[in-house]
């Protein structure tokens, strides 16, 4: 099973694989579980990679010479577009079963709007099912919706950053700042200084390794409890309703583990 994932960074592409594994591991068949590795494979356009970055789209399109036609419905629409139909040109000569497009939103909710327009309108030409994942407004809010304090340290940083925001971070993380275009006044509220803050440790593997559990070891019904406003549980339930049924031909059924 070959799953095409087009993100803006690599953190971004591992934290989308980590999760969508997590939901058909804990959702599918326990056959799935036992050998995910060998059901499936993480690509980008080009096979030999893990993933596309968004800025790389344009030259996928010139070395396939893919056009793209129609009016612009807004940020990230045309982009979508192309990461598709040049999906559905390599599927002529290799197979793809699904395309994941994983994007942050930056406090741009048009940002969705273009995407699903995307797909709508690129569904008759496709082949295969087109997930969306949207970060409201970064990555980094996923991460803060999985942090579940594990240390006396790491709750007292919890209630030090809830008391000085006036909101629960790891509940809200959508009311922070996720783009690099605001007011020095409004720089506590960066959600990547709030996220270090919170995983704060005497090392950057540390820190790294921290925020991977956030994603890996949170229950999903915690995910999906607090991410309804950051994008999280959409993703989440998209790969429940759109990846899963790929795996198994039994018709899919709901998930306790995505019950929140």
């Amino acid at each position: 099973m070959r799953l095409v994932l087009i993100a803006e960074a690599h953190a971004d592409a591992v934290s989308a694989r980590r999760l969508a594994d997590r939901v058909l591991i804990e959702c599918g068949p326990d056959w799935v579980a036992d050998s995910i590795e060998s059901l499936r494979s993480w690509t980008g356009l080009d096979a030999d990679t893990s993933f596309t970055a968004w800025h790389d789209l344009k030259r996928h399109t010139k070395s396939h010479s893919v056009t793209i036609h129609g009016r612009n419905r807004g940020p990230d629409h045309t982009a979508a577009r192309r990461a598709l139909a040049v999906a559905v040109f390599v599927a002529k000569e290799t197979r793809i079963d699904a395309v994941v497009l994983i994007r942050d939103l930056d406090n741009q909710p048009e940002r969705r709007m273009g995407l699903e327009e995307a797909r709508k309108e690129m569904a008759p030409k496709l082949g295969f099912p087109a997930l969306i994942g949207t970060a409201n407004p970064e990555r980094e809010a996923w991460i803060l919706n999985g942090f579940v304090a594990k240390s006396d340290s790491e709750s007292r940083r919890l209630e030090q950053a809830t008391n000085r925001l006036g909101f629960d971070p790891t509940r809200q993380p959508y009311r922070l700042r996720g783009d690099r275009r605001r007011f020095a006044q409004d720089a506590e509220r960066d959600i990547k200084r709030v996220l270090a803050e919170l995983v704060a440790s005497d090392s950057v593997a540390s820190d790294s390794g921290r925020k991977q559990d956030c994603l890996q070891d949170t229950p999903l019904k915690v995910l999906v409890a607090r991410g309804g406003e950051t994008g999280l549980s959409d993703f989440l339930q998209e790969v429940h309703s759109k990846l899963l049924p790929l795996f198994d031909s039994v018709p899919v059924k709901p998930c306790n583990a995505l019950d929140p």
